[in-house]
């Protein structure tokens, strides 16, 4: 049972002989849900990504946490870098600098965003993603420190 176990992960991690979806110049568009904590928010994380080369992408992201009488939301430029030898998983790293909104029901605040994350996407054909990435956030002086989580992302090549 173990080794019918082991012989079906490996085709699942194996199956897929491309690194990437999408080749240079292409677009590749997302869709996160998940998370924000300090305070707790429901997280919508939309991102458009440019394919730079098989291991980097360039794009941008919003990320709105809605919830507990109040808004916050990211816009940011981000830079992913994938490594790792798996054709099906694909770990990550990412890097955003931006601008950052708070706002509740008696006041508002605007400041910076600096974001590091790391996760990983696994592949489910040529043409669609999904994945996961734990984001830490910097927004003085909206919010000193944040966590975003979007718990499940759709990618897919545009």
């Amino acid at each position: 049972m173990i080794r019918l176990g082991l012989l079906l992960l490996g085709l699942l991690f194996c199956s897929v002989r491309s690194h990437a979806i999408g080749s240079k110049g292409d677009f590749i568009g997302s869709a996160g849900l998940g998370i924000v904590t300090s305070p707790t928010l429901f997280l919508i994380s939309p991102q458009l990504e440019y394919v730079h080369s098989r291991d980097i992408q360039l794009g941008g992201l919003a990320q709105m946490g809605l919830g507990g009488g109040g808004v916050l939301f990211t816009a940011s430029g981000t830079v992913r870098h994938f490594f790792g030898g798996n054709p099906r998983v694909r770990p990550c790293v990412e890097g955003a600098l931006g601008l950052s909104l708070s706002s509740s029901l008696f006041s508002s605040s605007v400041g910076v965003h600096i974001g590091a994350g790391m996760g990983f996407d696994y592949v489910l054909d040529k043409r669609t993603v999904i994945g996961t990435i734990i984001r830490l956030n910097f927004s003085p002086p909206v919010n000193s420190f944040f966590l975003s989580w979007p718990i499940v992302t759709l990618r897919f090549l545009l």
